[in-house]
């Protein structure tokens, strides 16, 4: 994709089809990005939390089901799927629209570049880089609840089978059951 998105020309008083499509083209790029991103994290990290807890203790299945089913893991598992299934079409419309400028612009004669970055693609460059950064902060909070409902699963089962004081739970299960006697080790 040309670097050159030029929506306003002629120092900024004649809109520019090609810069419009371009624009439009790139938009539906990030979604996408963020869409695939959005399903590789969902992907990965409900199937690890899921099997950890399944494998962490006796009542690890019921645990590992209870963290499956929480609506807020549903929400984003099936999020995650609609997304990925609908970034393929967006993902093949949006390359559609590139060829059009691609075209247009191979017959054209190639323009003259200013010699300083013109405000406008300034302007373009910190919009798309405050998206960007603002659609990190998403997937960081997404991760971050992802971790919090794990963890809340986590810790209820821990203390299903070691109470609420970990110190002794360890103890009792270093003493041997009869009174005076030592461990067989």
């Amino acid at each position: 994709m040309d670097k050159n998105m030029q929506v306003l020309t002629h120092q900024g008083k004649i809109f520019h089809l090609n810069g419009l499509v371009q624009l439009i083209a790139f938009t539906m790029l990030l979604i996408i990005f963020f869409a695939n991103m959005l399903s590789t994290y969902v992907g990965v990290a409900q199937p690890y939390h899921t099997i950890r807890l399944m494998t962490a203790g006796p009542t690890g299945f019921e645990t590992a089901a209870s963290y499956y089913l929480n609506r807020n893991i549903v929400a984003w598992r099936h999020m995650a799927i609609k997304y990925m299934l609908l970034s393929m079409p967006l993902y093949i419309s949006q390359m559609g629209i590139r060829l059009i400028v691609k075209f247009d612009r191979s017959t054209e004669e190639e323009p003259q570049l200013p010699n300083v970055t013109p405000m406008a693609s300034r302007i373009e460059g910190i919009v798309f880089s405050v998206v960007m950064i603002l659609l990190a902060c998403l997937l960081f909070s997404i991760n971050a609840k992802h971790f919090a409902v794990f963890r809340e699963r986590y810790d209820t089962m821990s203390r299903q089978v070691t109470g609420n004081d970990f110190a002794t739970y360890m103890n009792r299960m270093m003493v041997s059951g009869r009174a005076g006697s030592h461990l067989d080790v």
